[in-house]
This record gives C-alpha cells, sequence and structure tokens, in this order.
C-alpha cells in the first residue's frame, strides 16, 4: 500500500516492568536523535509508548487493550515503513480479560463453565451493550469511589476473571484469532496485530529480545533477590550505594 505520510509514527510494544531501563534508554538517548535525523529529511518521528500513553481514566473505563490495538493500526496506516517495534524479555506479561465478547460467544461461553459462582461473576462483570450489532457483553469500568478503582483491589478479579474466560474458551472450537484475546496477554496480543498478521514482516519489524541467564524456572523471590545480589557483587566488588542496597531488596 502506498504511504504517502512523511510521519513515521512507530508503535513499541513490550512488556513493562521487567524492560523499564531499556524504554527509558530508548526514549532518552535513541529517540531524541531518530528525531533529529528525520528533522533533517523534513520528515516527524513519533514514538508511541503506551507505559505513558494510557491515562487512568482508560484505565478505569477498561480500555486499556482497545487502545493499544487502536494506536497500532493507526501507524499502520498513516505512517511508512517501519512502524513496530518489539522488546522482549522474560516476562509473558500483562492478560487483562476482554473488554468486549460478542453476545453469541459469551453465551457459548457460560455454557461450558461448572461453577455457579464463576457464571455469576462474569455475568456480574460482563454487561449487555444493546446499542451495539450484533450484540456483545462489554467488560463494566471500575467506577470512582468504589473499591475496584484501587488497582491492588482489581487485580485478583482481573485474574480471576481472565482464568474462567480461558479455561472456557479453550473447551470451544474457536478459531485461533476468536481465542486469542482470551488467553492472550497484552504483548501477544499487540505483537499478532503489529508483526505476526502483517505482510512482509520480516522486512520492516523490528524486534530485540533480552533473556537474562540463570534466572529459576519457577518465580521464587528469594533466589531472584540472590541471584541479582550475585551477579552485582560481581560487578561492583567495593561495594553498592544505599540506593542500589535498596533496589536489591525491592
Amino acid at each position: 500500500m502506498a504511504q504517502t505520510s512523511r510521519t513515521f509514527r512507530i508503535f513499541v510494544s513490550s512488556t513493562f516492568s521487567d524492560l523499564k531501563e531499556e524504554r527509558n534508554a530508548l526514549q532518552e538517548k535513541v529517540f531524541p536523535r531518530l528525531r533529529d535525523l528525520a528533522a533533517a529529511h523534513s520528515c516527524r518521528f513519533q514514538v508511541i509508548d503506551l507505559r505513558w500513553g494510557v491515562s487512568e481514566e482508560a484505565s478505569l473505563d477498561q480500555q486499556a487493550m482497545n487502545i493499544c490495538l487502536g494506536e497500532i493500526e493507526r501507524c499502520q496506516k498513516v505512517s511508512p515503513r517501519p512502524n513496530f517495534f518489539v522488546l522482549l524479555g522474560d516476562r509473558y506479561g500483562w492478560c487483562p480479560p476482554p473488554s468486549q465478547i460478542p453476545e453469541e460467544e459469551f453465551e457459548q461461553v457460560l455454557g461450558v463453565i461448572a461453577k455457579k459462582e464463576d457464571q455469576a461473576l462474569l455475568k456480574e462483570w460482563y454487561f449487555l451493550d444493546k446499542n451495539a450489532v450484533p450484540g456483545e457483553r462489554r467488560l463494566k469500568p471500575r467506577e470512582r469511589g468504589s473499591e475496584y478503582e484501587n488497582s491492588e483491589a482489581w487485580q485478583p478479579v482481573e485474574s480471576h476473571l481472565h482464568a474462567i474466560l480461558a479455561e472456557a474458551a479453550g473447551k470451544l472450537k474457536f478459531t485461533p484469532e476468536q481465542l486469542l484475546p482470551y488467553v492472550a496477554s497484552a504483548t501477544e496480543q499487540e505483537v499478532q496485530a503489529g508483526a505476526l498478521r502483517v505482510k512482509e514482516a520480516p522486512e520492516h519489524v523490528f524486534c530485540f529480545f533480552r533473556s537474562i541467564d540463570g534466572l529459576p524456572q519457577q518465580f521464587n523471590a528469594s533466589k531472584f533477590t540472590a541471584l541479582v545480589q550475585a551477579r552485582l557483587e560481581q560487578e561492583y566488588p567495593d561495594g553498592l550505594s544505599k540506593s542500589g542496597q535498596k533496589l536489591v531488596k525491592e
């Protein structure tokens, strides 16, 4: 497809917490130079990094995933290639329940859930949008002033909803495309939309991988802290600053 825009709009996809330093380095050292390079050729360089781009309001409205996928589509439509970067480390990432579910699929999902309390939880959090054609269920917003405005209170409910839906969807004869929003992390859904479903992706999608050797196969906080401590002692034999010691403990 011919592109007429002179703006390079790049979506950066990755898990957040384990690649914080890499994303900061890109923002501070790499992207400014790319902006200057683009400007020298009468172009613009824009980065879509939704670690900063999803507002609290959108998060409470359960629209974060829709915003991410919408921004990927926009980058693909308005920007020349490349328009998608992937940073992958050792985490699979956040697994959100779908923001919306077609009503027909929702009924199928309910039909294979044995526990009445799990059915009730889905009905509590997914309301029927009567304005949608065809009909669909939408995940209720986390209302301000409610206990679920607090992300720590919401996270166990969110994880439970995802687990119920993922197990149920796995029992149904859904296509891989139908199944994806029920089972995949946000990062996997982004990679599918920005790379794996895109023609000629190897020619214009850039992927960067980082793996830490020696991580325990099953997460264990004390083992992980001991591993980091050992690595830091190798790098800094004269000792860590107080801030560095605090970082290891955290």
